[in-house]
């Protein structure tokens, strides 16, 4: 059985490399795996994770969250217990669920509210893997951390600092505005333009707004939004 699980491994190596990411929880070990729909690549990509630190994952308690994941419970069970036996490794299955949040705008409609309108206030951090999704106006109360993506048809307020993903707009609406006490996004969209934060070594000391400007995302001070 281990020559088997050696050779699957090394078969797909690079492709096991792709979208697994593991950090520490009060419920013990986690391992993200956003990327994965079928049970042979799931499997593969989890083995691979422990016998790449197997001392470390011994007798843990490992809990893997996937997002696209559709198997069966038999499927399930039988890939814990070929874990469990031949790694001493307890693992059990969470699905990433997306924060679709509803309201009265339509998901196709173009959401146009800008200084008032349906909003939506998320408390807490957006943590690596959680998208939280609104049709309106959506105000984070906390950060975005890298991985974290935020969604909403209108506009986008992080009181914290973004470092994730921000897509206002999202149905269509350029005039949308991503605003946050520190823009360092791994990426900015407002409807379908497409942009990043700016690569240098200088930290804002004041809140900053991203939004369209001659088809192009800038970001800037928010105390000159208005102005310039």
């Amino acid at each position: 059985m281990e020559n088997i699980i050696s050779k699957t491994i090394l078969g797909g190596q690079k492709m096991l490399n792709d979208y697994v990411k593991i950090h520490g929880s009060k419920d013990g070990l986690v391992i993200i795996a956003s990327d994965v729909s079928d049970i042979d690549v799931l499997r593969e990509k989890i083995i691979n994770r422990i016998e790449r630190s197997l001392t470390f994952f011994k007798g843990a308690q490992l809990t893997v969250k996937v997002r696209n994941l559709n198997v069966d419970e038999k499927s399930l069970d039988q890939l814990k217990e070929l874990i469990l036996e031949n790694y001493g490794v307890n693992v059990r299955f969470k699905k990433i669920q997306d924060r679709h949040l509803k309201n009265v705008t339509g998901e196709n409609a173009i959401f146009d509210g800008l200084d008032e309108g349906m909003t939506k206030f998320y408390n807490g951090t957006v943590r690596s893997g959680q998208v939280v999704k609104y049709y309106g106006n959506l105000v984070v109360l906390g950060d975005v951390n890298p991985g974290g993506i935020v969604q909403a048809s209108g506009n986008i307020v992080i009181m914290g600092t973004l470092r994730g993903i921000a897509h206002a707009g999202i149905s269509g609406n350029i005039d949308s505005i991503i605003a946050a006490s520190k823009i360092n996004a791994m990426q900015l969209r407002i409807s379908n333009i497409i942009s990043r934060s700016p690569d240098n070594d200088i930290e804002a000391v004041y809140p900053e707004i991203a939004l369209v400007k001659k088809n192009k995302i800038i970001v800037k001070p928010l105390y000159l939004y208005g102005k310039i």
